[in-house]
């Protein structure tokens, strides 16, 4: 018999559950009406690896998932780990439906400090040989930076990099309602994304030893070459 104080819990992620799929699954629905390239696939390494996508649209995600075959609405070896600025039920409904983590930024600006336990998540996912997706902008709408989170997964893990270009998308953008989303998705999508390649380049292995012996230099160094592989240029590194 559950203790009752799961239960509340047990229910709770439930229903989360029930939600996200009212609200994702027409995204993949969505998704599955635009037609999809990929390339490179032979290039994706057994094991565990840290996928590197560029992040183009909103259905980013759902791409990477079709990509891969995983079915809709199941959570499939490939998880996520997110950085996402939105409330917390918005988050809950995220994990519940994808799985993986979300990081939160604590601390004053303009160095605020990633909290752990979701990168403790995701490097024991990566020790038992399965892959973890960051996108090392960080952020919708690129920004023009990009992260050292991937890096620093790769180096603590001693899995690889794995670089994917996603050549085009669409971020419909804030104050759309709600109800109206997924059809201004569809439309933005058709009129200027109406086909989607995503192409996986070489992967890109860390140097442990490196990384034992000049931690923050070979941190930069490598996020710069990812930089390099997935924009073909520098990108500020942070």
């Amino acid at each position: 018999m559950l203790e009752p104080e799961l239960k509340p819990k047990l229910i709770s992620q439930a229903l989360l559950k029930l939600i996200g799929l009212f609200v994702f699954l027409p995204m993949e629905f969505i998704a599955s009406l635009i037609p999809l390239e990929v390339r490179g696939k032979e290039k994706i390494p057994r094991g565990g690896y840290i996928l590197c996508p560029t992040h183009r649209g909103e259905l980013d995600p759902y791409f990477i998932r079709r990509a891969f075959g995983e079915r809709w609405g199941f959570k499939g070896r490939n998880r996520f780990l997110f950085r996402l600025e939105y409330g917390p039920w918005v988050r809950r409904l995220f994990l519940a439906y994808w799985g993986g983590w979300i990081v939160e930024m604590s601390g004053p600006s303009p160095s605020p400090s990633p909290n752990l336990k979701p990168i403790r998540g995701a490097l024991a996912w990566l020790a038992l040989d399965r892959p973890v997706t960051i996108f090392p902008e960080g952020h919708e709408h690129g920004r023009g930076v990009i992260h050292q989170g991937a890096a620093f997964l790769a180096c603590r893990s001693g899995k690889p990099l794995l670089p994917v270009i996603i050549d085009r998308g669409v971020f419909v953008g804030e104050g759309t309602p709600f109800y109206l989303f997924p059809f201004h998705v569809l439309r933005a999508y058709r009129r200027l994304a109406p086909r989607v390649t995503l192409t996986f380049l070489e992967p890109l292995p860390p140097d442990p030893e490196r990384y034992r012996e000049e931690r923050g230099r070979y941190l930069e160094e490598l996020t710069r070459e990812l930089s390099r592989r997935l924009f073909g240029r520098e990108l500020e590194v942070k």
